[in-house]
This record gives C-alpha cells, sequence and structure tokens, in this order.
C-alpha cells in the first residue's frame, strides 16, 4: 500500500473513531428521566420516610446500572411532607411544575387522598406505595401498588382464625375518630361477625394519648381470646406495655401500619403475642415473591440499619417503593421514552400503561384491579422478639 493510501485510511480511522466518540457523549448528554419521591423525613414517620428513601435508591442504582432508561439515566428527587396532606400537595404540584414525568407517593393514607384526585386534575401520574385506606385510589392518573385494607385485613383475620382456632370473643380496639383506623375497625367487626365472632366491645383511644392504661383495663375487663387493633405505632407501644402490665396475654391481630416500622425493634418481650398483616419477613416472601430479588435488596438495606429505622431493619413493604421504581423504568423504556420527551408526552403515555396494567412482576407480583389498586395476597405475622423481627405465622408455600 502506497503512503498515500495508508494516510487516507488513517485519517479516515480516526474520523470513524471521532464519530463513534461523538455518538456515545451525545447520548450521555441526554437529559435526565425525572421522577419525584415524595415521603417523611421528618416528624412522626421519618424513620419510614428514611428506609423509603434507601430502598427507592437501590432501584435507581440498579438501573442506571443496566445503562438507564434509553439513553438516559433515571434521577429520583425526594422532598419531605412530612404527614401534613398541604405540603404534599405543595411538593405535587412542585414535581409537576419542574418538568418531572411522574410521583411515587406520598405514603400515609390521608396525603394519598389528598393528591390522588389532584392528579386527575392536574394530569401528573402518581404511584402510591404505602396508604392502606380503601376506595381512595383515582383513575385514570393514580395507581396503587399496596393493597388497601379491604383486601388485607380479610385474608390476615383468615389465617389468624386458622392459627387460633378457639378464638370466640374478640375485642376491637382502635381509634375510631381517624379515618383508616375506623375503616379497619369497621371491617374487623364486619369480619368478626361473618366469621361467627362475638365482638363482645369496641374500646376507643386517642391517637394522641400517652397513656392507655384505662383502655388496657377495659380490655382486660372482657377477658377476650383474642385482640382486633388498628393502632399506628406510638398507641400499639403503649398498648403493648399496659396490656402486658394487666398480665393479659390473649393473642392481638394489628393493620398492616405496624409491620412496616420500627415498631418489631423497640417492642422487646412486651410484642411476644403481637402479630400484624403482611407478605414478606426480612427472609423471605409470600409465593409469587422474586426471592433472588428481594434477597439482594434486604442484603443491601440491611447494613444501613440504626437505631432511626432499626437495627435490623424491617423491610416489610418498602420494596413496593423498588418495585414503583422498576414499574415506571419499564413503561418508559417501551414507549420509547427518554429525557428529550416532552413532559405532557411522557405522562399521557405512562397514564395510558396505568390503565392498560393487569399484572406486574417485581421483587413482588402484583394483580392490578379495576380500582386502580394492586393486590399482593397477604397473611399474617407474629413477632420474633428474639431476632427482632417478624417471621410467618403459618407455614408458606413455595
Amino acid at each position: 500500500m502506497n503512503p498515500s493510501k495508508r494516510k487516507l485510511l488513517a485519517i479516515g480511522a480516526v474520523v470513524a473513531a471521532g464519530l463513534l466518540a461523538g455518538g456515545a457523549a451525545v447520548a450521555q448528554a441526554k437529559p435526565p428521566v425525572k421522577l419525584g419521591l415524595i415521603t417523611p423525613m421528618t416528624g412522626p414517620l421519618g424513620a419510614s420516610g428514611k428506609i423509603q428513601e434507601i430502598v427507592v435508591k437501590l432501584a435507581v442504582e440498579d438501573i442506571n446500572a443496566k445503562g438507564g432508561i434509553n439513553g438516559s439515566l433515571l434521577q429520583v428527587d425526594v422532598s419531605d411532607a412530612s404527614t401534613d396532606p398541604g405540603q404534599a400537595v405543595l411538593m405535587f404540584r412542585k414535581y409537576a411544575g419542574e418538568g418531572h414525568f411522574g410521583v411515587i407517593g406520598p405514603m400515609t393514607g390521608t396525603q394519598w387522598e389528598t393528591v390522588s384526585p389532584l392528579a386527575n386534575q392536574i394530569n401528573m401520574p402518581a404511584i402510591s406505595v404505602n396508604a392502606s385506606k380503601p376506595g381512595i385510589t383515582v383513575r385514570p392518573w393514580t395507581i396503587r401498588l399496596e393493597p388497601p385494607d379491604d383486601t388485607l385485613i380479610p385474608e390476615g383475620l383468615r389465617d389468624f382464625l386458622k392459627a387460633y382456632p378457639k378464638t370466640k370473643r374478640v375485642v376491637i380496639v382502635a381509634d375510631v375518630r381517624e379515618a383508616s383506623s375506623k375503616a379497619a375497625a369497621d371491617a374487623y367487626a364486619d369480619l368478626a361477625r361473618k366469621s361467627g365472632l362475638e365482638v363482645v366491645e369496641t374500646v376507643e383511644f386517642s391517637s394522641r394519648a400517652t397513656d392507655l392504661s384505662a383502655a388496657a383495663i377495659q380490655i382486660k375487663s372482657h377477658n377476650p381470646d383474642a385482640i382486633l387493633a388498628a393502632a399506628f405505632p406510638a398507641q400499639a407501644m403503649l398498648l403493648a406495655k399496659d396490656l402486658t402490665a394487666q398480665g393479659l396475654k390473649a393473642p392481638i391481630l394489628n393493620i398492616s401500619v405496624l409491620w412496616a416500622g420500627p415498631f418489631i425493634n423497640m417492642v422487646g418481650d412486651l410484642g411476644r403475642n403481637w402479630h400484624v398483616i403482611g407478605w414478606s419477613t426480612n427472609e423471605s416472601g409470600q409465593a409469587g415473591t422474586d426471592n433472588a430479588l428481594y434477597a439482594s435488596i434486604v442484603k443491601r438495606v440491611l447494613p444501613k440499619g440504626d437505631a432511626q429505622i432499626g437495627n435490623p431493619p424491617n423491610l416489610a413493604n418498602w420494596s413496593l417503593g423498588y418495585d414503583a421504581v422498576l414499574l415506571y423504568a419499564d413503561i418508559m423504556r417501551r414507549n420509547g421514552i427518554d429525557g428529550n420527551t416532552d413532559p405532557k408526552t411522557a405522562r399521557e403515555l405512562i397514564k395510558n400503561e396505568f390503565v392498560k396494567l393487569k399484572t406486574f412482576a417485581g421483587a413482588y407480583k402484583y394483580t392490578m384491579l379495576d380500582t386502580g389498586d394492586a393486590h399482593i395476597p397477604a397473611t399474617v405475622l407474629i413477632a420474633d422478639v428474639e431476632k427482632k423481627q417478624w417471621k410467618f405465622l403459618l407455614p408458606q408455600a413455595r
């Protein structure tokens, strides 16, 4: 080959290399795909917000490690709404105004009840991963991965009674002035009667109370076979202490709200007869769980345990946040969405996929109901006070 040809080939190689490098640079220069996470980082549920942020960020890391979404990196911005519905609305509007393609959260039922209709007013997708109050998801712009209490409580009570078949007389204890707690108390009462149980009394307390000894004495006076409770963590701790002081050893079934916090780390021996409704432990999930993926999440979260979120942390339903990120990413990949997509177009495509969604598999397997809520089969967990974690009350099929 003469020198002139060699020179031309060398120049061509340099140009080709430059074009390839330029193409990679263009791909890397795509703006990120942005989602928002609204969660309580401060206030009474600050520990819950912290562990939710940890798990959501794991999903972001995993997605970006595999190349992101159609050439764009995924970015999840986090905002603190504490437990204030008004603050959740402000943060939701802020994300809509800043061009985010969708939102995860907010966390509580009262906040979701406020944000879900707003999402439909301003055409902004949102996925709830914690709220459990029935009937508050508004289609088509929102869906909920957390199963609501109208499916959780029947499944949980069914398995609780399987484990305690001699149960005949029950006391319900709840803050009937708080919407979620009252809804749970009503569901307990209806299901108890259908199961042939005698509800001897519904004992009321205030979620602001700092002393529940009177409620404990009232419960003890009926000597029930079991107690059906709808208590948030602070009041559950008080009940555990005061019921123990009364010498009451009847099994207690609480709604799922206790499952997802550090109650199991804090309650100690006082929680020996406490149960919650849920579908996974730190060791495994119900049938249908991707236990390899779930185990990888648990493995990476456990070292992050501390006094705030629990040591060891209780994974409970926090993998719902991981799965919400996976679901958004899957929808965007399949619809060709990247960081250059117009937010209005991206949101419309995501909403259309929400409407069509029938099943989804992440760490957990979801079946979507006509209400826009997901179903995950639930069961009962019992406190393992020695290991400071929940364990399945009944053997699980694998």
